[in-house]
């Protein structure tokens, strides 16, 4: 049976005319509001509010005539630029530049058309952002999803275009910048850069099918990737699905095995290498998903994915991370502590269905993600039963009455 990753992905046929160059060089991002939304404009949305969609709308802002940044949310938008050491030296000045892409604004704002738009952010996000702008695609959009975890799309697709005769088409994405907002220079801050990957959403497909597309949405995506890879900043590039599964398969398998026992064991990252008992959770939740990976239909026989998993080196990998993050608390944990919702469902829970229905047993991914629903939901009802207290000035002539100390 042909496989999908099985031959070389080749460029996608397409006749692409050349945009006629102006004669005089306007910064892209400068166009007027009213000009940026003629349909003859080269223009991408970025819909999210995290590191990378700051990061990727500014890297894109010199590819596209208008780049358009998306919230769905009614939060200020800060972080206006991007910072990049002048060198590897950490006392180098920091170069900071103003991020080129147009402001943030709402969803609900605007009800033009979207022909290219990336999605970024938790994979929990994924469905509450694009509903949002469910009203503005169409089945010539394309959809790039580089967010966190897997199964994002199949949520998507369930959640919001099911039952619907025509959809966009879809790309999946990931990557591998190290990215961190810094308060003091209001800006997201490249801490080392990365690759992107990039690959086609029907060979994800679990049986092995792949989707024919109509010409010319095949065309438009082309093109859409084509330009990505012109984004010298996010090096970007098309590879087969088993190729980018295993690019992006590290931060899911460090993410769903790590972040978990130190939820359960309330301790920061280098307490697992000093506690035998953490480290057997560990190796349980790893073997269970290596299962569920060497398995799953459509990499079946990827030799990329079999080295891997079968190596030393996810082992290696998930000790190198410990380590640099060290006494670090871990990001899970804070999110819990902080009543924040989670990525369990796109983590463990994306390997417990797909191992279900491979009829495997994952019992300890099964404890895991409900001890994890159980501390969130125990930290919800923590939160909620602080009783708000508001801070006011005492009145002078009662101020007699809350003394504490006697004149």
């Amino acid at each position: 049976m042909r496989r999908p990753w099985s031959s070389a992905l080749q460029p996608e046929p397409a006749i692409v005319k050349p945009r006629p160059a102006p004669q005089f060089y306007v910064p892209s991002v400068l166009l007027p509001p009213e000009a940026a939304k003629s349909p003859t404009v080269h223009k991408i949305h970025i819909l999210g509010e995290d590191e990378r969609s700051k990061f990727i709308a500014h890297a894109l802002s010199g590819v596209y005539d208008s780049v358009e940044m998306l919230g769905w949310r009614n939060i200020s938008s800060k972080y206006r630029n991007i910072q990049r050491s002048r060198s590897s030296s950490r006392r180098a000045a920091a170069k900071v530049e103003a991020n080129m892409a147009v402001p943030r604004i709402l969803t609900k704002e605007d009800d033009s058309r979207i022909d290219q738009l990336v999605v970024t952010g938790k994979g929990y996000e994924a469905a509450e952002a694009l509903k949002s702008v469910k009203h503005r695609v169409d089945e010539n959009t394309t959809v790039c999803l580089m967010n966190d975890g897997l199964g994002v799309l199949e949520d998507v697709r369930r959640k919001i275009f099911e039952g619907m005769e025509t959809s966009p088409s879809f790309l999946l994405g990931h990557m591998s910048h190290r990215l961190a907002f810094n308060r003091t220079y209001d800006s997201v801050k490249q801490l080392k850069n990365g690759e992107t990957r990039l690959t086609l959403a029907e060979l994800s497909q679990r049986k092995g099918k792949q989707l024919h597309q109509a010409p010319h949405k095949t065309e438009t995506r082309s093109n859409f990737i084509r330009t990505l890879q012109e984004a010298t900043d996010l090096h970007s590039s098309l590879t087969t699905y088993d190729q980018w599964l295993r690019f992006k398969l590290p931060s899911v398998i460090f993410d769903s095995v790590v972040e978990p026992v130190c939820v359960l064991l309330e301790t920061p990252y280098q307490g697992l290498l000093q506690n035998p008992a953490a480290q057997r959770m560990m190796h349980s939740l790893l073997s269970e998903i290596i299962q569920v990976v060497e398995k799953m239909p459509e990499v079946e026989g990827s030799s990329v994915l079999q080295s891997y998993v079968r190596g030393r080196g996810i082992k290696k990998l998930l000790y190198n991370r410990i380590m640099a993050k060290r006494s670090q608390p871990s990001q899970l944990v804070r999110r819990i502590e902080h009543g924040l919702p989670t990525d369990v469902d796109y983590l463990n829970g994306y390997f417990l269905r797909r191992g279900q229905k491979l009829g495997l047993d994952l019992r300890m991914n099964i404890m895991m993600r409900d001890m994890i629903k159980a501390r969130h939901s125990q930290a919800i009802e923590r939160l909620n039963s602080f009783i708000p207290v508001e801070e006011t000035s005492i009145p002078s002539d009662s101020a007699f009455r809350y003394r504490t100390v006697p004149r």
